[in-house]
């Protein structure tokens, strides 16, 4: 059993290796095998990711809608000053002639798809997906400069002896969680889009992790029944083969597939801290929680809170009784 990391299909390098230090291996979803970026690629080459494509879809394709797309969003901006000072003196879309013609404009592009080429809700799904990893790979090519931004004004504001540091600090703590956390944006939306393709996926898994706060903290207020089982620190990170380390995560791995597929409530006395390595100047935390008596296909459902998943889940033999769902963070 591999964990799977959702709801992203874009694993930078850093994550990897964070992921790396609980797990030997974790499987993570792509929509098209031409689109893999590199550094997910290098991570698939040192084993350290399972890079699945339940379903793949065409990525020039995909590429030209999203082409399409900017093109469509270029155009309208400029037009959008007009438009308001046209509409100064009515409520937008709320007049006769407003609603006509947008009716009309839908009307003219359904008959301009044919009936057979419309997207049907699964490959939306994996439109989403792609457009979320484009997204977060812009975003990760701003986070440097970001960094840099905030790099001067903690010194500016050293310069200016700013009066309350701790506030002046915990402020920066706040804009470099949210930045660095992608969850922050559209988290439902990701979710119920990453289900879609999870339920495609032949090879099952009882555990699933990521590295968002917001979205596991999205997730423990629409599963109620989510009860955290373990909490492990000082995980070390950026170890080279260490062989204590192999062990310790064998050993974590064996609890977790008892968590998944034995019928709850299971003793948890045996699960073993992590090792020190020497040397090791980095480390992460895993906390888990469980779902219990809930497959993974019923519980995502629940969380999607639609009843075509649920008769997906139907025809899906499953061996685990149990969802595990865990975050792994970086330690201060």
């Amino acid at each position: 059993m591999n964990p799977i990391y959702f709801p992203f299909t874009y694993i930078p390098k850093s994550v990897g290796k964070a992921l790396s230090a609980c797990f030997r291996q974790t499987a993570v979803y792509q929509i098209s095998g031409t689109k893999i970026p590199e550094e997910m690629q290098e991570l698939s080459q040192d084993g350290i990711l399972d890079i699945r494509i339940p379903v793949e879809v065409n990525g020039e394709f995909l590429d030209k809608i999203l082409k399409d797309y900017r093109a469509w969003v270029n155009i309208h901006q400029g037009t959008e000053t007009a438009f308001l000072a046209a509409m100064a003196n009515k409520i937008p879309f709320f007049d006769e002639s407003a609603s006509s013609q947008i009716r009309a404009d839908l009307k003219k592009i359904g008959k301009q798809i044919p009936a057979e080429e419309k997207p049907d809700p699964l490959f939306n799904a994996k439109l989403f997906l792609h457009m979320a990893q484009e997204f977060d790979l812009q975003k990760k090519g701003l986070d440097q400069d970001l960094m840099d931004i905030e790099a001067m004004e903690e010194d500016f504001m050293k310069n200016l002896k700013w009066e309350d540091d701790d506030d002046h600090a915990r402020a920066v703590a706040r804009k470099v969680l949210e930045r660095d956390d992608p969850g922050h944006f559209m988290t439902t939306e990701r979710i119920n889009a990453w289900v879609s393709i999870m339920l495609q996926d032949p090879q099952a898994s009882g555990l699933f992790i990521t590295t968002s706060r917001a979205v596991l903290e999205h997730l423990i207020e629409i599963v109620p029944e989510m009860e955290q089982v373990i909490c492990l620190d000082a995980i070390p990170m950026d170890t080279d083969e260490d062989e204590a380390l192999s062990n310790w995560q064998d050993g974590l791995m064996e609890s977790l597939e008892m968590l998944a597929t034995e019928n709850w409530p299971i003793p948890m006395d045996d699960m073993a801290n992590p090792p020190e390595v020497p040397g090791s100047e980095k480390s992460v935390s895993l906390t888990l929680y469980i779902v219990p008596n809930k497959t993974p296909y019923e519980c995502f459902s629940d969380c999607v809170g639609t009843d075509v998943f649920q008769a997906e889940s139907a025809k899906t033999g499953t061996r685990f009784k149990n969802t595990l769902i865990g975050i792994v963070e970086k330690s201060d």
